[in-house]
């Protein structure tokens, strides 16, 4: 059923599979442009799924059960998620990137290419700042290459560098260089 005041957008989002495409956010269901979702070719989508409106998403995405994309996000070419993996809003993912199981990615995260993430990872957002509706100064960034091991959390605002490699299981609350190696709690 699509509610009334979306009747005329009924094009713009879709149902497969128990899995909802473009569904607009509460701000674009009070705007009068309803902005879809960009799917590139050859995507492969489980059931469960919820991918928000204004998503882009680029060629030879694959998707597992139970994914959530929440609006303002962009996936770029050959893009992997795991079943449970949360994109939270206004969150940049490059090319070849592998996000695994249950994974969640806060609000302003910038993932550059060929980064690969080990399931149950934590990237951690700031709270505050969804309360007062403004932008952190920073949000987390992983560089090109880098690999964040299954279970680690990574504070607020961190930056990974590139072909950086983060050991399973590592709380990161500061910045780790580009080429090196962090475990524990670095």
């Amino acid at each position: 059923m699509i509610p009334g005041n979306l009747q005329q957008f009924q094009a713009s989002f879709r149902m497969v599979q128990s899995t909802l495409i473009g569904f607009p956010s509460p701000a674009a269901l009070k705007s009068e442009i309803f902005p879809g979702v960009h799917l590139g070719a050859d995507p492969s989508i489980g059931r469960h799924c919820i991918i928000f409106g204004n998503v882009f998403i680029g060629d030879r995405f694959r998707c597992g059960n139970d994914v959530l994309i929440r609006s303002e996000t962009a996936l770029g070419d050959n893009v992997t998620l795991g079943d449970g993996a949360c994109i939270d809003m206004d969150v940049v993912i490059g090319n070849n990137v592998t996000v695994r199981e249950d994974v969640w990615i806060p609000q302003f995260t910038r993932i550059e290419n060929n980064v690969q993430i080990g399931p149950g990872v934590r990237l951690v957002g700031e709270p505050v700042f969804s309360r007062i509706q403004q932008k952190p100064s920073r949000g987390i960034i992983l560089g090109e290459g880098c690999v964040i091991g299954e279970k680690a959390v990574i504070a607020p605002g961190v930056s990974i560098g590139a072909g950086a490699h983060v050991e399973a299981g590592a709380v990161v609350t500061r910045d780790v260089a580009a080429d090196r190696e962090c475990a524990g709690r670095p």
